[in-house]
């Protein structure tokens, strides 16, 4: 290994050659790419041919706000592992978002670190109608994977509380008869009420539902694409 640019470590090669490898680099597309923040951090797996000589060399591209660490390779199978290695470590220092969101890379094609999420279902007034009418016991609206579980994408699906896991619910049927104000005057849910009871004029209450439901599914989907417990 051999540094090209190094924050950290200082140069191992010619300040020419250094130059020339970050102007391969630059007007080539990665080979492999994990990026965060609009690109404000990105590690990335570069491949060409060596200035001067031709021979094939691999790079690792490090970059965050703070440092930058450009290392060279002989071996494709020496870099692919210590790109891997950059982002597992990044990985592993990933927390929370002001929002109390996992943070995520927006790109990455390392398995077992968080990635980008799959598109959110989209949640309306029809959505909330379909979990008051529901006549399971204790329905909730909940996201679920596709593919029984296994899939990449997410869909918006209603069923009973005790058979989906409290961190997949974005609204539950018992919350929404709350927040209408519908009883049955001990405290307890009106089971038979339907949509078509809602009136006019708590409409503006179904709208307050929608979105207190669309703020909940981040935090649902990231309960359904969980990052290995130790990404290293």
């Amino acid at each position: 290994m051999r540094n090209i640019v190094s924050t950290n470590a200082g140069s191992d090669v010619a300040e020419e050659y250094a130059e020339q490898v970050e102007a391969l680099i630059n007007g080539a597309s990665a080979d492999r790419r994990t990026e965060q923040d609009g690109k404000a951090f990105y590690i990335r797996l570069h491949h060409y041919a060596a200035p001067g000589t031709g021979a094939e060399r691999w790079a690792v591209d490090y970059h965050d706000e703070a440092s930058r660490e450009l290392e060279e390779y002989d071996s494709e199978a020496e870099a692919d592992a210590r790109y891997e290695e950059m982002v597992r470590d990044s990985a592993a220092n990933m927390g929370m978002d002001h929002d109390g969101n996992l943070e995520r890379f927006d790109v990455t094609d390392v398995d077992g670190v968080p990635g980008p999420l799959p598109q959110l279902p989209g949640i309306g007034a029809d959505d909330v109608n379909r979990l008051i009418n529901a006549r399971t016991e204790e329905p909730v609206m909940y996201l679920e994977r596709t593919e029984d579980g296994t899939g990449d994408e997410l869909d918006l699906a209603v069923w009973s509380a005790a058979l989906v896991s409290r961190h997949q619910v974005v609204l539950s049927r018992s919350e929404v008869l709350e927040t209408l104000g519908e009883s049955d005057g001990d405290g307890g849910i009106e089971e038979w009420f339907s949509s078509s009871d809602v009136t006019e004029e708590n409409a503006f209450l179904l709208e307050m539902l929608v979105d207190t439901a669309k703020e909940r599914r981040r935090s649902a989907a990231d309960s359904l694409f969980l990052p290995s417990a130790d990404p290293r």
